[in-house]
């Protein structure tokens, strides 16, 4: 193990905190602004349903990509879950799309970890596939631009078994996976300027 396990918690706390918190300090502005105010016109509202919708997508694939599993999603509710969280990472106009083969419901905490690593990696649009069968799990991310460089080569350090220089928190989806896999199961990265591969088994 890389890390301790109150590292562990550390890097998804400060990771999970970070994805919510931009939209928890909007909701917050928007109903101080509200209660000095007393009016809400249309754009507060849409300002508030965004933030809104943002929130609950994150929360819930974060519950299940880091939390205890309490309820596991059919295999299109977690289509849907993992389709509305890369919902709140693409950029307007530049759409994330997920799809899915080989994918069991018994798997949903892998697969949103892998929907996370892949989707991380976008500077704009793109597909994520994930492919499981009895030999491997392949995550597959395509675009017609570029992925993040950094962000990749901080992944491949992490399977060095090396620590990212820069804020580890960021990481965390891989992190824990390889926590999760242990040592013994093989994971390997395959990229090219517009195509990014992740194979484990």
């Amino acid at each position: 193990m890389l890390y301790s396990q109150t590292e562990l918690s550390e890097i998804i706390l400060t990771r999970t905190c970070h994805d919510l918190i931009g939209n928890i300090g909007t909701l917050s502005n928007v109903l101080d602004f509200m209660s000095e105010d007393g009016s809400i016109d249309s754009e507060t509202k849409e300002l508030l349903k965004t933030a809104s919708v943002l929130l609950n997508a994150r929360q819930k694939f974060f519950r299940v990509a880091f939390g205890i599993e309490t309820q596991t999603p059919n295999t299109e509710d977690l289509k849907q879950l993992c389709s509305d969280y890369v919902d709140t990472v693409g950029t307007r106009g530049h759409k994330i799309t997920v799809d899915f083969h080989g994918v069991s419901p018994q798997l949903s905490k892998l697969v949103c970890l892998c929907v996370m690593i892949a989707s991380d990696l976008f500077i704009k649009g793109g597909k994520i596939s994930i492919d499981i069968n009895k030999n491997n799990i392949t995550v597959h991310a395509a675009t017609d631009f570029k992925f993040r460089e950094s962000e990749i080569a901080a992944y491949q350090a992490i399977l060095r078994k090396t620590k990212p220089n820069d804020n580890i928190s960021q990481y965390a989806q891989l992190i824990y996976l390889r926590e999760l896999l242990e040592a013994d199961v093989p994971m390997r990265i395959e990229n090219s300027a517009n195509e990014f591969r992740l194979i484990i088994g």
